[in-house]
């Protein structure tokens, strides 16, 4: 689920204002903000430029700036792991060392077990089908997902270089923590 029906609650702003400040029908907004439909990356960027100015604040006597937050695409979207980090990253490895491996969201065991029970490399696909739920914890871990269609089963995301079952690297802590990327193309 995405923050968009939220940020319009919290303004207390109606559907038709919104969508006739964007250009859309109520339908669609209504479409994006239940998640039936996945907004484009302009699109998003759109909502994001729409409601930063709604948190624009004029300077008070107390203030000499004007406070303005910025928000960002990632938080509307309302994952842990932003889509521009993703971006980079799918960039960066398919563009350094494609033959070890394509970019992997990765799901596995969260009893440790190697064996991968799903990958997705399609980050349209990833935020279609998970956007809400990778997310990072204060720690710099990943939450576990729990998938509720059936039986809420729990595993562990990894980001993963994917070959196939027995040549993959595993890319999660490096990408979590870095200060800057390995560099994939002395390796």
């Amino acid at each position: 689920m995405n923050n968009l029906k939220t940020l319009r609650d919290f303004f207390q702003l109606g559907a038709t204002e919104v969508s006739q400040a964007l250009q859309i029908t109520v339908a669609e907004l209504n479409d994006y903000e239940s998640g039936k439909k996945q907004p484009e990356i302009l699109m998003w960027q759109r909502f994001a430029e729409y409601y930063a100015d709604k948190f624009h604040v004029d300077a008070l006597p107390d203030n000499t700036e004007p406070i303005h937050f910025r928000l960002s695409v990632d938080y509307l979207m309302n994952i842990g792991l932003t889509m521009n980090d993703l971006l980079a990253f799918k960039w960066y490895f398919d563009n350094t060392r494609p033959e070890i491996g394509e970019f992997t969201i990765a799901l596995l065991p969260a009893n440790g077990q190697p064996k991968t029970e799903r990958r997705t490399i399609d980050l349209a696909t990833v935020l279609d089908e998970f956007a809400g739920y990778i997310l990072l914890n204060h720690d710099g871990t990943m939450n576990q997902f729990i998938n509720e269609r059936h039986d809420n089963k729990v595993s562990d995301w990894r980001i993963l270089l994917y070959k196939n079952e027995e040549f993959r690297i595993d890319v999660t802590l490096d990408l979590i923590y870095f200060d800057q990327l390995v560099n994939m193309t002395i390796m």
